[in-house]
């Protein structure tokens, strides 16, 4: 099961850097699914969805080696269009392999893709935008198939700004016939960097970033080199882990500009907040304050992946708050646990609504999925006593080491896997 101990109620202090992203170097590993060569991805981060990734990599014929945070990537032979269940259901951005495997082989079958449960997220915005551009899907008993002689180019109107749907079509589109025009796109950061990384290995993409991109489809991609983004979602983290317990940390590399809205409420909080090339300096003075009434949304608003680490601060913030939750319509679970430690949070359809000034206490309580893990681990660090966080091998699907990360802080915490 794995456990992470946390003694609470030290302020965090120091310095920590920030990893690669997660949820940049998924879609980029699918990515290279579609160059018939090598593709080099430097600070590519050690978490467990990145294996999952690799291992799905290799079951469709590709090699993969690893060298620290150097990841090599050979599908010069891929061959196979079949993706194994036992990786597919580990982790729903599998999903975003079905249009790399489309443009290359022209077909792929899968099982329904699983990973945490924090919600309802159909794939339906996938299949609809892959059969824009002319794949022909069938199911088979929670299996699906989909073929396509040749993919051609076509106008997509996304139903909702999906950033899986996005990625998916921008995959599919990238060696079809023709010229895709995608509308509705999600504007993450981890969309431009996509983008960005098909580009440099020869594709023809604009407006990567925005809701508008368009693809002119070509023959053929090359060999290239690319160095994965800092993890905005993990700096985020550590950022209101240092608002909620207290102190001030230096974290290097964090990307300020794709974190404005967390850096506004944090300020309304009562943090010092100092962004630079280098990273972000934040520090708490006083008492947390309420930000009021906060809602997580498309970027550039608050990531829907913040949503739990923020309920931890919010709890104990001075008077009340809100949080509502816009993208994931299970995501408030976490509050179940935290309400364990003493939170104080009351959950109303996709609301949670706190008094503040809660004092948490130490508890023994269990991660369901990623972000609410992390936010358990947070509410150790704030907790009196001692708490334990069970089944520590969800945080580790997007998080390298967050016990040696939260120590080079001055946290007091342990684990054992």
């Amino acid at each position: 099961m794995g456990w992470i101990q946390i003694r609470g109620g030290t302020p965090l202090r120091g310095e920590v850097s920030i990893q690669g992203s997660k949820n940049a170097a998924l879609p980029i590993m699918a990515a290279s699914a579609l160059v018939p060569g090598v593709t080099v991805l430097m600070n590519c981060p050690e978490i467990s969805d990145v294996s999952c990734m690799c291992e799905l990599l290799k079951c469709v014929g590709a090699k993969v080696s690893r060298e620290g945070g150097r990841l090599v990537i050979d599908a010069s032979r891929i061959s196979q269009h079949r993706l194994p269940e036992e990786h597919v259901t580990r982790m729903r951005s599998s999903v975003i392999l079905a249009g790399a495997m489309l443009g290359r082989c022209g077909e792929v079958f899968f099982q329904y893709p699983g990973g945490c449960v924090i919600g309802d997220r159909p794939i339906d915005l996938h299949l609809a935008a892959l059969k824009k551009l002319g794949a022909v899907f069938t199911e088979d008993g929670g299996h699906l198939a989909a073929r396509a002689s040749r993919l051609e180019g076509a106008r997509i109107v996304l139903d909702f700004p999906s950033v899986g749907a996005t990625e998916n079509a921008v995959l599919a589109a990238a060696l079809a016939k023709g010229t895709t025009e995608i509308y509705r796109c999600a504007a993450e950061p981890e969309i431009s960097a996509l983008c960005d990384f098909l580009n440099g290995a020869g594709a023809r993409i604009r407006g990567g970033g925005t809701a508008h991109i368009t693809v002119e489809g070509v023959p053929r991609l090359h060999e290239s080199q690319w160095r994965v983004e800092p993890d905005r979602i993990v700096a985020g983290t550590y950022l209101i882990g240092v608002l909620a317990a207290g102190g001030s940390a230096r974290l290097l590399r964090a990307p300020a500009r794709q974190l404005t809205e967390v850096l506004k409420v944090a300020r309304r909080m009562g943090a010092e907040i100092a962004a630079d090339r280098e990273g972000i300096s934040v520090e708490r003075t006083g008492k947390l304050q309420s930000p009021g009434a906060l809602e997580t949304g498309v970027y550039p608003a608050i990531p829907t992946d913040l949503q739990s680490p923020l309920l931890v601060a919010l709890c104990q913030a001075q008077g009340k708050s809100s949080l509502t939750e816009r993208i994931f319509n299970g995501r408030l679970a976490v509050a179940e646990e935290l309400n364990r430690m003493g939170a104080g949070i009351e959950v109303e359809g996709n609301c949670a609504r706190m008094a503040g000034g809660s004092f948490l206490t130490g508890s023994s309580v269990t991660a369901r999925e990623l972000r609410g893990g992390a936010a358990l681990v947070l509410a150790g660090l704030c907790a009196g006593g001692y708490s334990r966080v069970y089944n520590r091998r969800f945080i580790d699907r997007g998080y390298e080491d967050i016990v040696r990360d939260l120590k080079s802080l001055g946290a007091d915490i342990g684990s054992e896997t």
